[in-house]
């Protein structure tokens, strides 16, 4: 991650190649691909398939899928693409089913309008399957049919670069059954005990004044009204769409039949607190089934949309550029934030490369591959080395951290300059610009 990469004066030509409207008369044919397979099969057949940028570009976009670095939702972030080197950045969150993902990019730059988004299904044992892209815009909305794990992958053109802003967000599809509330008032949750622990509560619970209408959280057809002894007087509706049916129970009165169609917002009801509610304060109790499956957690349905924070642009200082730690020892962790757990310690001039920002974090790759977070006050992007070491021609210097080529020899000796440290190597760059790792002692 860390090698230099060499670009040579086929530069200008591959780049006038691959953005060239050649590469993509394609797009008419393979309506059903997307952007990203559409791009990949173009430069497949083109003159430059055989090219090392090419082979690059094509393995970043796989080799990034292992980054094991998840993000709590919502999220917003600046990161930066260098338009030389063939990058792509993953970031994995989670999603429950009933929610709404919004995902925007924001280009900082004309160079990176040109780039992919692309969303994942991460299948338990490590397998993806592409689940939704953006078609010609930055933006991706989609609607969770399943609780797991979901992986965002952005990946440029061949050739183009620069900083964007990143954010994802969420909200539940259905609208919320009492007006003027949200799911800020929701008093009881999912999974709260009942009867003494006996059974567990499958909904939640909305306190409002007695009369308050009840509203259709989509629309739908009226399966039932009724009255039992837990709900007392209920409401089915049911989402012929989606495959739901919501529950609406302890209501004081119904206002709709049987059988009869229902628009969202339309009232179904006013609050109460009849059946087994009738000791308590009146209130709507909400639940959602699936067919075939029973009951499911609907606060993720109903939740509000979460206010995003913008990053300012002055946020892209640093971003994209190789750092270090900048004090005695720092952590870098999981997550932004001192709640988070611990990736490590590590100690003054680690060598970091600074990847995106977010409030006051640098998200940040170890030489090593690992990812985490590091506060700003604890690293710094480095435009001067560190210092010099000689080196002679019995030196080793592996140009990458692992799977490096080991190289040495009198092309190498003289005096080396030092940007930064890990685990006891020194990352230099030789008198003639090679950069890699030697050992320290």
């Amino acid at each position: 991650m860390f090698s230099t990469r060499i670009i040579n004066g086929f530069f200008a030509f591959f780049a006038a190649l691959i953005v060239s409207c050649n590469g993509f008369k394609v797009d008419r044919l393979l309506t059903k691909e997307s952007p990203y397979e559409k791009y990949l099969h173009a430069i497949e057949s083109s003159d430059i398939r055989d090219y090392a940028m090419v082979f690059d570009w094509k393995q970043e976009g796989i080799e990034v899928l292992k980054t094991q670095l998840n993000v709590d939702l919502p999220y917003t972030e600046v990161t930066y693409f260098d338009p030389k080197t063939p990058k792509a950045q993953l970031w994995r969150y989670e999603v429950e089913e009933g929610s709404q993902i919004s995902i925007w990019v924001n280009a900082f730059s004309d160079n990176i309008t040109s780039f992919f988004i692309d969303v994942f299904d991460v299948i338990p044992g490590e397998e993806f399957k592409r689940i939704h892209y953006a078609e010609d815009s930055g933006y991706v909305n989609y609607e969770v049919k399943s609780s797991g794990i979901h992986a965002l992958r952005i990946q440029p053109e061949l050739f183009r670069g620069g900083a964007l802003e990143l954010q994802i967000n969420y909200q539940g599809i259905l609208a919320f059954p009492i007006p003027g509330k949200t799911s800020r008032n929701i008093d009881s949750f999912w999974g709260d005990p009942r009867d003494g622990d006996a059974r567990k509560h499958e909904g939640i619970d909305v306190f409002a004044p007695r009369g308050t209408p009840v509203l259709a959280v989509t629309d739908g057809r009226i399966s039932r009204v009724g009255n039992n002894r837990l709900g007392g007087k209920v409401v089915w509706l049911f989402d012929s769409k989606r495959g739901y049916s919501q529950y609406y129970a302890h209501l004081d009165s119904q206002a709709v039949s049987p059988g009869q169609r229902i628009a969202e917002g339309d009232t179904i009801g006013f609050v109460g607190n009849t059946g087994n509610a009738i000791t308590t304060a009146p209130h709507l109790h909400f639940g959602i089934y699936k067919t075939r499956r029973g009951a499911v957690n609907p606060l993720p349905f109903v939740l509000d949309r979460r206010s995003l924070e913008p990053l300012a642009r002055a946020d892209t200082a640093g971003v994209g550029r190789m750092g270090i730690v900048a004090a005695s020892l720092a952590n870098i962790r999981t997550q932004p934030g001192t709640h988070s757990s611990k990736l490590g310690g590590f100690e003054r001039s680690t060598l970091l490369q600074m990847e995106g920002k977010t409030h006051g974090w640098y998200r940040v790759s170890l030489p090593d591959g690992r990812k985490g977070y590091i506060h700003e006050g604890l690293a710094n992007s480095i435009d001067e080395p560190l210092g010099k070491i000689e080196i002679n021609p019995q030196t080793i210097i592996k140009t990458a951290w692992e799977e490096g080529e080991s190289l040495s020899g009198n092309l190498f000796t003289g005096e080396a300059r030092i940007w930064g440290t890990f685990e006891n190597q020194y990352f230099v760059e030789t008198p003639l610009g090679l950069r890699g790792w030697i050992n320290a002692d």
